[in-house]
């Protein structure tokens, strides 16, 4: 009898190991390279505050005036903003054979300096025509970023889901 206590304890060691002590060392490998990662980046910004400290004058800083001709001015309304990027970009949708299927002016996201406006934008038409917009909207004269794109198929046709930011100074 005390073999099959022996073998009963054995096995119960064994599921104990195999079902506690592996998946929680597995974890903590998972939780060591998480840990490396965040060291590494701790380094990186200990490293860039040391270049600061030591040269305070080389911040770069851009001169209002430099600025100014790329972004809209405090005066202009948000909404207006938004309606004239919409405006410009349905006006190269329809040069290029898209259709813009609807849009959405969301909410502005204000800064102290300068405040960001999106308009989120849905166009249906063939890729190349996405790719072209894509290139007008980089040599675009005001500052376009396109913060969000998704294509996706409806048809024969692709629908292009984008969001796009203008910013305006505040100060």
């Amino acid at each position: 009898m005390s073999i099959r206590v022996l073998g009963l304890y054995l096995i119960a060691i064994l599921i104990l190991l195999r079902f506690v002590i592996y998946p929680l060392q597995s974890n903590l490998e998972e939780r060591k390279v998480l840990l490396g990662d965040q060291v590494e980046n701790y380094q990186i910004k200990m490293r860039i505050l040391e270049r600061q400290k030591e040269n305070p004058e080389a911040r770069t800083a851009v001169e209002r005036d430099a600025l100014s001709p790329h972004l809209y001015e405090k005066g202009e309304s948000n909404s207006y903003i938004q309606s004239d990027i919409l405006q410009q970009v349905i006006k190269m949708a329809e040069g290029k054979g898209l259709a813009v299927m609807n849009f959405e002016m969301l909410e502005p996201i204000a800064g102290k300096k300068i405040t960001e406006l999106p308009v989120l934008i849905r166009v249906k038409g063939k890729v190349e025509g996405f790719a072209e917009i894509m290139g007008e909207i980089e040599k675009h004269k005001k500052i376009l970023s396109i913060r969000s794109m998704e294509i996706s198929r409806s048809g024969t046709d692709q629908i292009l889901h984008l969001t796009l930011s203008t910013f305006k100074l505040e100060i």
